[in-house]
């Protein structure tokens, strides 16, 4: 497959998941089904996927089916949505928060017409621990949607993939090890966290020189996986688009480095200045899921320290000098990629990717929780994830030298994500939505005049 990137402004800026809308009305190729979809972005898809040449000979035929160029009949195929959170604290939008069904229904629509009743089609998605997966799935129309295809007889199912929510998930360790992008800081590995989670998990998984992530057998067991991330900004990574969003492809989060504890100063990379207080407060997160009284007294002090304060921009690696989570999407994609259904790296790519970006209505600012409405009416799509994320951070209107995970994944030299540098934006090319930076990235992403 290709690695170009092909972009289509829309003018749509809102969804509208409450129309009966039954495409062979009005398609040739589409299926028999009643359930409650966007019209007009079903069709923008479509002539996404026409613009991208996907079955080429047979568009406008009953027997055209986009997917048919990567999805062969009997394939495992896995629908990985952005799932991330059933509330948005700040706007209660979740159209900035969650990949809209709007945007998931051509996509199931099209790979069960190519793998047939006797297919198998999994959805599914990690969240954070907070999350309420059967809220999320209901918000956004796929528990009801999903219903509604198995009474049509297909085989699809709506998947937790975090352990901790869904103890049955059947995992399995993948170990890059000296192929992890963590080497390189791998000195200071008791300083690798997560917030909120036990880390005495993390570093059993994290040390020098060993470096293991947990995927659910859905993952590495499919033949496809078809990307569906909303993107955002983010407060540790920069933006979330194609890559980040394979976070979610991790069945626990205790496998995750996110940032290192402590002032830079400190070799962290929570925060850039030297404070006392703060790797007080560090510490003591660092052990809030523990049962001790009086970790759990001082961690809501100084909650209530950050609520009258205001909650500091740089907290937690919420910042451009965050240097370790790039490193840990870097590792996921490869993982991706090259492990193949044992868990065990290959040379040869496992898998085949393909990224359709949400981006009807984006999220800026305090990304990816707490995201502010982005109206930009984008669709993205391509076979490749890292070009993918370049385009759309530029979308964004910020330089995707700055983004470290990009920047750094077109340096690999083993399990590369993109095998050929060059390639070009179809479409509308010359796209810059402006999107505001969360507090702790807009210095440094803001290019001043």
């Amino acid at each position: 497959m290709n690695s170009d990137v092909y972009i289509k402004d829309t003018k749509i800026f809102k969804y509208n998941n409450s129309l009966n809308f039954n495409p062979r009305k009005k398609y040739p190729e589409g299926l028999d089904i009643e359930i409650k979809s966007d019209e007009l972005i079903y069709e923008e898809i479509r002539n996404l996927f026409i613009k991208m040449n996907l079955d080429k000979k047979n568009i406008g035929k009953k027997n055209w089916n986009p997917f048919k160029d990567f999805i062969k009949p009997g394939d495992k195929v896995v629908i990985k949505p952005n799932l991330v959170m059933e509330t948005n604290p700040i706007n209660s939008n979740t159209d900035c928060l969650i990949t809209n069904f709007s945007v998931i229904r051509p996509v199931i629509d099209y790979t069960l017409k190519v793998i047939g009743k006797n297919g198998l089609l999994i959805i599914g998605d990690a969240p954070v621990q907070e999350c309420v997966f059967e809220e999320v799935i209901k918000i956004n129309g796929l528990k009801n949607a999903i219903n509604q295809y198995k009474k049509e007889g297909y085989k699809i199912e709506l998947v937790d993939f975090r352990k901790h929510q869904n103890p049955k998930i059947k995992c399995k360790l993948v170990s890059l090890n000296e192929d992890s992008s963590l080497c390189e800081i791998d000195e200071y590995f008791e300083k690798y966290a997560i917030t909120n989670y036990d880390l005495r998990k993390m570093h059993k998984h994290h040390y020098k020189g060993t470096h293991e992530y947990l995927l659910p057998d859905y993952i590495l067991n499919s033949d496809v996986i078809i990307n569906l991330p909303k993107p955002k900004t983010h407060r540790k990574a920069g933006i979330t688009a194609c890559m980040k969003n394979f976070v979610g492809a991790n069945s626990l989060k205790e496998y995750l480095p996110h940032h290192r504890n402590g002032s830079i100063h400190k070799n962290g990379d929570e925060f850039p200045e030297k404070s006392l207080i703060k790797e007080i407060q560090s510490n003591i997160k660092n052990y809030s899921y523990t049962k001790n009284i009086i970790i759990r007294i001082l961690n809501k002090i100084f909650k209530i320290i950050e609520k009258i304060l205001k909650k500091d921009k740089y907290l937690e690696g919420s910042w451009y000098g965050n240097d370790t989570i790039w490193r840990t999407i870097l590792d996921i994609n490869k993982v991706i990629l090259y492990a193949d259904k044992s868990g065990k790296l290959q040379d040869k790519k496992q898998r085949i990717i393909f990224n359709l970006a949400d981006m009807i209505v984006g999220g800026e600012k305090e990304g990816p929780l707490r995201p502010s409405p982005k109206e930009t009416g984008i669709l993205v799509a391509s076979f490749n994830q890292l070009n993918m994320d370049k385009t759309i951070c530029q979308i964004m209107g910020f330089n995707p030298d700055k983004i470290k995970y990009i920047k750094n994944g077109y340096e690999l030299k083993k399990y590369k994500i993109v095998d050929n540098n060059k390639y070009q934006n179809i479409g509308d090319k010359k796209i810059n939505k402006h999107f505001i930076p969360t507090e702790g990235w807009s210095e440094y992403l803001i290019e001043k005049k």
